[in-house]
């Protein structure tokens, strides 16, 4: 009787662990070459810069990144997104945490009479402490699938239109009274 019991938990168990490699993992997405890559992370609109900048403040904080960063002199504006940490144990360093951040860095700048060029630069962090005194230490890689680059883009080019008529539609600056509508004004 027991070993019938023990048999049945060791084919249980070589039945479980051999199943879990049989489930289908996703596609691992697609890495772009460096060319691709650059033109995934350019994009000419042809709006003013002052609109375009504010386009992406926008585009930014409805992507839910925080902690925006801007500075419209030299045109750059930065963005992380919040992750929750996991935490780990490591039999040689004890307890510590893991957490994943992306990061936004994008460039908008005045392109002449063709418009405003933004580009985009994305960045993953993998932010790592470890240990009961705390250290830690992070590691970013560029981001090189094309859809978060797509993504972006998309919730930019709404921004962008959804400016632009509002800019066009702007009154007029109020001009000085003629003497035949001030009169009939009293």
């Amino acid at each position: 009787m027991k070993n019938l019991k023990s048999a049945a938990v060791a084919a249980s168990l070589l039945i479980a662990f051999s199943a879990a490699p049989s489930v289908a993992a996703a596609p691992k997405p697609v890495e772009l070459s460096a060319a691709e890559l650059a033109a995934h992370q350019t994009k000419t609109y042809a709006v003013p810069s002052k609109a375009a900048f504010g386009a992406v403040v926008a585009a930014l904080q409805s992507m839910g990144y925080t902690d925006i960063a801007s500075n419209r002199d030299s045109g750059t504006i930065s963005g992380l997104t919040e992750a929750k940490g996991k935490i780990f144990y490591n039999i040689l360093w004890g307890f510590g945490k893991k957490k994943l951040t992306q990061k936004a860095s994008l460039l908008v700048e005045d392109n002449g009479e063709t418009g405003t060029m933004v580009r985009l630069n994305l960045h993953v962090n993998e932010t790592k402490a470890r240990g009961i005194f705390g250290t830690s230490f992070s590691d970013g890689k560029i981001v090189r699938t094309a859809e978060p680059y797509a993504d972006f883009w998309t919730v930019l080019d709404g921004e962008v239109a959804r400016r632009t008529p509002a800019a066009a539609e702007q009154p007029a600056a109020p001009s000085e009274a003629t003497p035949a509508s001030t009169a009939a004004a009293q």
